[in-house]
C-alpha cells in the first residue's frame, strides 16, 4: 500500500468506527433512541465529507437517507429543508446572480477602476484591492470569492511579482478578502446553516442580514491592521513598476460603461433596496434572491446567459449544503441541542465569558484541521449556543461567530477550499504559505482581546 492509500484506509476506519461506538451508547431518559441514531447518522456522513472520502454531491444525497434508514425521523422531516422554506431556492438564486454580475463585466470594472486610482503605490493598491474585493464579496453575497482570487493573481502575474514580497502581499489580501470576509459579509448559504443550528436551542431564531456587518465590524478593522503588519514585515518596494500603467490601460480597454453594466447596477440596487426596506414591507427576504436573478434573463434586460451564469452553478454543492442544513433541523426535532448544553455547561460553570469565546476560536482552529468549514458550520452553532446561553451570553449565535473566525486561521491550504485554489496559483511556496498564516493567526488572536471583545461588551452581547 502506498502512503496515500494507507492514510485513506485510516480515515475510512475512523469514519466507520466512531459511529459504531456511538451505536453502543446506552439509551436513557435524557438520551433517547432518536438522539443516538441522530448522532450515528450525522457523524458518519459528516466524516465522509470532512475526510473527503466521497464527493460532496453524494454526501448530500446520503444525509437524508441516513436519517430515514436509522429511524431518526420520517422522510418528511428528513427532507424538511426543501419543503419547509424557500431558503435553498434563495441560495441557488444568489449563486446565479453572482455569476450574472460577473458575466455582465460590472465586477471587473469596479476592480480596475479602484486600481487605477492608486498611482502605483503598493500600499494604496493593497488597500484598494481589499476594498474592491470586499465590494465584490458583498454584492455577490460571498459567491464572488473566485473572482477576487483571480483578480489578485492577475495583478501578480501582470506585474511579474511571483515569489516576491510584493506578490505574497497581494495573495495575503486575496486570502483576507476570500475567507475573512465570511465574518463580515452577509452570505445566505452559510448564515442559513448557522440559523438552523441555533434553532435546535432557540426555536424560531432569526439572523437579520445586518448582524455580521455590525457585530463583526472590529474584525474588519483587524484585517487592515494585518495588511499593515505584513507590509512592515516583508519590506516591499513602495512603488510598483508598471502598476499604475497596468490598471489604467486595462481600465481604458473596457471603454465607456455598457448598457449591460447599467442594467446590472440597477438590478443590484433593486435587490439591496428590497433588503434594506424589509422592516417596511415585511415580505419574505427570500423572494428577492429568487426573482431578481430571474430578471437577469428576461428579454430587454438579458445581462446573463444560460451557458455562463446557469450551467456554472454547482448543484452538487447545493445538495451538500441542504444536507448540512438538515442537521440543525433534525437535531432540533430530536432535542439533541438542549441535552448537549445540559451536560456540557456544568463543566464550564464559572468560566469567564471572554475566555470561553476565545476558546471557541481555538476549538475552531483545531477542528479546521479535521473538518471542512461547511461541516463545522452545520455541526457546532447549536451546541455552542446552548453552552453560551448557559454562561449568560445574551446573543445565542455569538459563540459560533467567535468560532467562525478560525475559518481564516489555517496551517495548511487544504483546510479551506478557497485557500487551496489560492495556493494552487503557485505564487508562493508551502513554507511561505504556512509562515504568513501562522503570523496572521497569532496576530488575530492577540488583537481579538483589545478590539473585538470590548466592542461586543459595548453592544450588550455579553
Amino acid at each position: 500500500m502506498t502512503k496515500t492509500s494507507a492514510f485513506t484506509s485510516i480515515k475510512w476506519l475512523f469514519t466507520i468506527a466512531v459511529p459504531l461506538c456511538l451505536q453502543f451508547l446506552p439509551v436513557s431518559g435524557d438520551f433517547t433512541l432518536q438522539m443516538r441514531e441522530f448522532l450515528v447518522a450525522t457523524t458518519f456522513v459528516i466524516f465522509l465529507a470532512a475526510f473527503e472520502l466521497l464527493p460532496n454531491m453524494l454526501v448530500g444525497l446520503l444525509m437524508p437517507v441516513a436519517y430515514i434508514l436509522t429511524g431518526t425521523v420520517p422522510a418528511k422531516a428528513a427532507l424538511g429543508v426543501w419543503s419547509g422554506s424557500l431558503m435553498i431556492f434563495m441560495i441557488i438564486g444568489g449563486m446565479i446572480f453572482a455569476n450574472a454580475l460577473d458575466e455582465s463585466g460590472l465586477l471587473k470594472r469596479i476592480v480596475l477602476w479602484a486600481g487605477s486610482k492608486c498611482k502605483g503605490s503598493l500600499l494604496k493598491l493593497l488597500f484598494a484591492t481589499t476594498v474592491a474585493g470586499l465590494a465584490i464579496m458583498t454584492v455577490t453575497f460571498m459567491n464572488g470569492w473566485l473572482i477576487t482570487l483571480i483578480l489578485c493573481y492577475s495583478i501578480v502575474k501582470a506585474l511579474k511579482l511571483e515569489n516576491t514580497p510584493e506578490g505574497i502581499l497581494f495573495m495575503i489580501v486575496a486570502q483576507i478578502v476570500s475567507t475573512a470576509a465570511l465574518n463580515w459579509v452577509y452570505a445566505p448559504q452559510t448564515n442559513a446553516l448557522w440559523m438552523e443550528g441555533v434553532r435546535m436551542i432557540v426555536p424560531g431564531f432569526e439572523m437579520p442580514w445586518y448582524i455580521l456587518p455590525v457585530y463583526n465590524f472590529p474584525y474588519l478593522i483587524i484585517q487592515f491592521i494585518l495588511i499593515l503588519i505584513f507590509y512592515k514585515l516583508y519590506k516591499p518596494q513602495k512603488l510598483l513598476k508598471g502598476g499604475e500603467t497596468f490598471f489604467r490601460e486595462e481600465y481604458a480597454k473596457l471603454g465607456p460603461i455598457t448598457p449591460t453594466e447599467i442594467k446590472a447596477i440597477i438590478l443590484t440596487l433593486l435587490l439591496f433596496v428590497y433588503i434594506f426596506t424589509y422592516p417596511l414591507h415585511g415580505c419574505d427576504m427570500n423572494y428577492a434572491f429568487i426573482i431578481v436573478p430571474i430578471l437577469c434573463f428576461l428579454p430587454g434586460i438579458q445581462i446573463a446567459t444560460q451557458e455562463k451564469s446557469l450551467n456554472t452553478v454547482s448543484f452538487g454543492f447545493i445538495l451538500f449544503l441542504a444536507a448540512c442544513m438538515s442537521i440543525g433541523v433534525v437535531g432540533g426535532m430530536v432535542g439533541i441541542g438542549p441535552v448537549i448544553g445540559k451536560h456540557i455547561t456544568p463543566l464550564l460553570e464559572g468560566l469567564p465569558i471572554p475566555i470561553f469565546l476565545f476558546l471557541c476560536i481555538i476549538f475552531g482552529i483545531l477542528m479546521n484541521i479535521l473538518m471542512t468549514p461547511v461541516a463545522m458550520q452545520a455541526m457546532f452553532p447549536g451546541p455552542l449556543a446552548a453552552i453560551g446561553l448557559g454562561l449568560g451570553i445574551s446573543y445565542p449565535l455569538l459563540p459560533y461567530i467567535s468560532m467562525n473566525f478560525a475559518n481564516d486561521m489555517v496551517f495548511f491550504p487544504y483546510e479551506n477550499a478557497f485557500l487551496l485554489v489560492l495556493y494552487g496559483f503557485g505564487v508562493m511556496s508551502m513554507k511561505e504559505f504556512m509562515k504568513f498564516n501562522v503570523i496572521k493567526m497569532g496576530a488575530t488572536l492577540v488583537l481579538f482581546w483589545p478590539i473585538v471583545l470590548p466592542f461586543w461588551y459595548t453592544l450588550g452581547l455579553m
